[in-house]
C-alpha cells in the first residue's frame, strides 16, 4: 500500500475512531460490567487488608513476571496496540487493523476514567511514592486489553489474556504500587472500556458478556 494512501485511510480512521470513543464512554459508563465493578470495589474498599501486603508473590519467578507486567501495561501498551493498528494498515489486514484499534480505543477509555479518578481521589499509594494510587492502571490496561483479545478471538485466546490480566492486578499489590482496592477497580475499569470497544465493532459477535440474569432460582451471574 503506497504511503499517502496509507496515510488518508489513517486519518478517515482516527477520525471513525474519535467518534467511536465518545460513543464509548457512554457504553462504558451505562454497560452491567460497570455496576458489577463498582460493587466489587466497594466489597474490596471494605475488606481490604489494613496492614502492607507488597512481597506477599515473594522473590522468585512470580517476583519477575511482576516486573515483566510493570513495562508491559504501563503506557507501553498504548504503543503496542497502536503500532497493531499501523501495522494491519499498512499489511492491508482488516482484521489487525481492527483489533488494533479496539485495543487503543480500549486503552483510551480505561486510561481517561483512570485519570480523573487520580486527579479526584489523589489517594496515596502503599509505598509513600505518590497520590495517584486509585485506580491502577496497569490492571486497567491489562483487563482492557484481554476483553478485546477474548472478543476478537474467543474465549481460547481470552482466558488466558483474562488470567494475565487478574496476575497483573495482584503483581501491582505485590510490589507495592497499588492497595487491594486499587487493582479491583482498574480490573473493572478495563474490563468495562473493553467490553465498550469491542462492542463497537468486534468481529466476534460483541465481546465477553459480563452480567445478572434474575431468575425463579435468584440472581445467576453471567460471564460467555
Amino acid at each position: 500500500m503506497p504511503v499517502g494512501a496509507f496515510l488518508l485511510i489513517l486519518v478517515a480512521s482516527l477520525d471513525s475512531f474519535v467518534d467511536d470513543l465518545g460513543e464509548g464512554y457512554l457504553d462504558m459508563i451505562s454497560g452491567p460490567a460497570a455496576g458489577l465493578g463498582a460493587s466489587a470495589t466497594g466489597m474490596a474498599l471494605v475488606l481490604e487488608p489494613a496492614g502492607d501486603v507488597s512481597g506477599f508473590l515473594g522473590d522468585g519467578p512470580a517476583d519477575a513476571a511482576s516486573d515483566a507486567c510493570d513495562l508491559l501495561f504501563g503506557y507501553a501498551s498504548i504503543g503496542l496496540s497502536s503500532g497493531l493498528w499501523a501495522a494491519g494498515g499498512l499489511l492491508d489486514d482488516e482484521g489487525l487493523e481492527l483489533t488494533g484499534m479496539r485495543c487503543t480505543e480500549a486503552l483510551a477509555l480505561s486510561y481517561g476514567i483512570s485519570g480523573l479518578l487520580k486527579v479526584a481521589t489523589r489517594r496515596e499509594r502503599p509505598d509513600g511514592s505518590d497520590s495517584m494510587s486509585f485506580p491502577s492502571f496497569h490492571s486497567a490496561s491489562s483487563a482492557a486489553l484481554a476483553a478485546v483479545v477474548w472478543s476478537e478471538h474467543g474465549p481460547s485466546a481470552g482466558i488466558p489474556a483474562a488470567a494475565l490480566a487478574a496476575f497483573t492486578a495482584l503483581s501491582r499489590v505485590h510490589r507495592g504500587d497499588h492497595h487491594v482496592s486499587d487493582a479491583v477497580a482498574g480490573l473493572a475499569i478495563g474490563a468495562a472500556a473493553g467490553i465498550a470497544a469491542a462492542g463497537r465493532g468486534g468481529t466476534g459477535g460483541g465481546g465477553p458478556t459480563i452480567g445478572v440474569v434474575l431468575t425463579g432460582d435468584g440472581v445467576i451471574p453471567v460471564l460467555r
